[in-house]
């Protein structure tokens, strides 16, 4: 199994998770990688996503395994640093390959893998020492109610 990091910026973080999948899958068939389908009625390739990225944010740490028809071939790095290179050359500006490893299909899952994420937020037009008082004022709550409007009504987490 292929497993890939790959980054989404500039315009295509507005692409949403759904279609970057698509992406994938063309590109997949665009590099002519030998990818193992599921079975039944609407064959699909065996691809799985790790976290979902919300549209509109970039990301330079995306994962994605792709369950593969061929076994590696010689060393396993440079089997997999090679299909990276072919899935890069076809994939659309600003999603870019940036590692590429095989991995045994005992591995744990994405979903299972991932332990963590790291944001980063860029504030502008507010000076250091106020965004430092936003962030040390919300950790010391013991709760951060957040309103979102779902539906035409508002809902509080």
């Amino acid at each position: 199994m292929l497993r890939v990091r790959f980054g989404k910026c500039g315009k295509v973080r507005f692409t949403s998770h759904r279609d970057v999948a698509r992406i994938w899958e063309r590109a997949l068939r665009r590099a002519e990688i030998n990818v193992a389908y599921t079975q039944g009625f609407s064959p699909r390739p065996r691809v799985s996503f790790g976290l979902a990225l919300a549209t509109g944010h970039e990301s330079q740490a995306e994962y994605l395994d792709v369950d593969l028809v061929d076994e590696p071939v010689g060393n396993h790095s440079i089997w997999a640093a090679e299909l990276g290179e072919r899935l890069d050359r076809v994939l659309p500006t600003g999603i870019d390959v940036l590692a590429t490893t095989t991995v045994d299909r005992s591995t744990d899952s994405l979903q299972q893998a991932v332990e963590s994420c790291t944001w980063s937020i860029e504030i502008n037009g507010v000076d250091t020492v106020q965004a430092t008082r936003w962030v040390e004022d919300l950790l010391s709550r013991e709760e951060i109610v957040v309103e979102r409007e779902r539906k035409g009504g508002v809902v509080s987490e």
